[in-house]
This record gives structure tokens, sequence and C-alpha cells, in this order.
């Protein structure tokens, strides 16, 4: 069982109970944080005409890669698939003479 600090009520809750101030000297009265202000409003919904202006507005932002970026990509893409395919491979062939040599015991 956790004890508490010297000064604090219950829980942690500092010399004040439900209200007082943190250490950064805040208000945390549970009252003033319940305020309407406080309460996150509803948003205002996007019409069809103004969601398609916001998407073009967004994808003018894109930077996309130049014609050599992409070919190096793919380039790399390409190398990395064929060094994925022989470590395959050879693993394959590694796995497949181990579990035949293991069944050659036994006959």
């Amino acid at each position: 069982m956790a004890k508490s600090k010297p000064g604090q009520g219950k829980a942690g809750q500092g010399k004040g109970g439900k209200s007082g101030q943190n250490r950064t000297g805040a208000s945390t009265d549970v009252a003033a944080a319940t305020k309407p202000a406080d309460r996150p409003t509803a948003k205002k919904r996007t019409g069809p005409l103004q969601f398609l202006q916001q998407v073009r507005a967004e994808g003018s932002k894109v930077t996309y890669p130049t014609r050599k970026e992409t070919g190096i990509t793919t380039l790399m893409v390409f190398i990395m698939v064929a060094l994925a395919s022989v470590f395959f491979l050879l693993v394959d062939i590694i796995i497949q003479t181990g579990v035949g040599f293991i069944l050659d015991l036994g006959s």
C-alpha cells in the first residue's frame, strides 16, 4: 500500500482536496474545468464542394518525386527483391539438405 506524502490528503489530492493550485500555480478547481467555454464545440459540417476544394488544395501541397528519383527507387526495389530471392533460395537448399540427411538416417 502506497503511503501519501506529507501535506497530501487522500489519494494524493494535495492540501486543498478537489480545488487549489497545482505545482505551476494554475487552478485545479474541478468546477472551473467543467465550464461550457472549456467544452469542445461541435465542428461545422463541410459540404461536398468545399471538401473537394480542400482536397485539391492539399493535393497541390504534395511534393512528388522526380523521374530520376522514381527510377532509382524502382532499381533499389528490384535489387532488394533479387537479394531476398537468393537468400531464401540458399536457406531453402540448406533446410532441404538437413531434412534429407535426417530422413536418410532412418532408412
